[in-house]
């Protein structure tokens, strides 16, 4: 049974523990995106080399989260801006496949910014996911750097359209700090995150995850998050989560 999980095609640093603890996070749409973001280690194609979404991928993690009797399940994705709707139909049509092994099963998506499409953002709600994440990942400074094709307002936007068609929702996103930041700016996406509708927050510190990608600029000593953990606090954030090894994907909507 072939599966892509953002755990081994990013190649995260916490991919031991959290496969220890039966935790991953399943990529959808293949394993090659069409953006190219510098801190991220998933492989880049061109969209004439990339694959029409696969049925087949949808059956395999169902099979996946029966046998390993999961109860709370992450599904995220590469970035393929090649397709109409950027993917959000395959993520529709994942909910609802999953949601056929047990009504109580806990989704969460963790999505693209389907490059500002509301439309692709009502699709993914629309299968009723409990909980819908969008990254930030760093400060508006460095998007260029560090996201080349993605945009700030976008990314918060995303989350805002969100919560304002589905208030149920609960909402998350996150970002990496080490990448030459300053701590007034995380303040502010903070806030801008928080102002945006977002419920839930993850701060960890960047770790290059090969050669190619971009080099820590700074490693920050882990007083730092606890006081990104209580600038959370005193913006009202329902749930953070801040330490040098947090990853969005690995806390999940449920974790305290």
């Amino acid at each position: 049974m072939r599966l892509n999980t953002v755990c081994q095609s990013a190649q995260c640093p916490n991919i031991y523990d959290c496969f220890a603890k039966k935790r991953c996070t399943f990529l959808l749409l293949g394993n090659r995106c069409t953006r190219n973001c510098r801190f991220c280690a998933v492989e880049k194609r061109k969209t004439q080399t990339l694959q029409a979404p696969q049925k087949e991928e949808l059956f395999n993690i169902k099979e996946a989260v029966r046998r390993l009797d999961l109860r709370k399940v992450v599904i995220t994705s590469v970035t393929r801006d090649d397709l109409s709707d950027g993917g959000a139909g395959h993520f529709a049509e994942c909910i609802e496949i999953l949601k056929g092994l047990s009504a109580g099963l806990d989704i969460e998506v963790l999505v693209p910014d389907f490059l500002g499409k509301k439309e692709s953002i009502e699709k993914v709600v629309s299968g009723g996911p409990r909980g819908f994440s969008h990254n930030v990942e760093t400060v508006p400074r460095l998007f260029t750097r560090v996201r080349p094709e993605a945009e700030y307002q976008r990314s918060l936007d995303a989350i805002r359209y969100a919560k304002e068609i589905a208030p149920w929702l609960i909402t998350k996103s996150g970002l990496m700090v080490g990448l030459g930041e300053t701590r007034k700016e995380v303040y502010n996406v903070m806030k801008d995150l928080k102002e945006s509708g977002c419920d839930i927050i993850t701060i960890g510190q960047y770790l290059m995850p090969n050669p190619h990608c971009l080099e820590v600029e700074e490693f920050l000593h882990p007083d730092e998050f606890v006081q990104f953990s209580k600038w959370a606090r005193e913006l009202g954030f329902e749930k953070f989560s801040c330490s040098p090894f947090t990853r969005s994907s690995k806390e999940g909507i449920w974790q305290s």
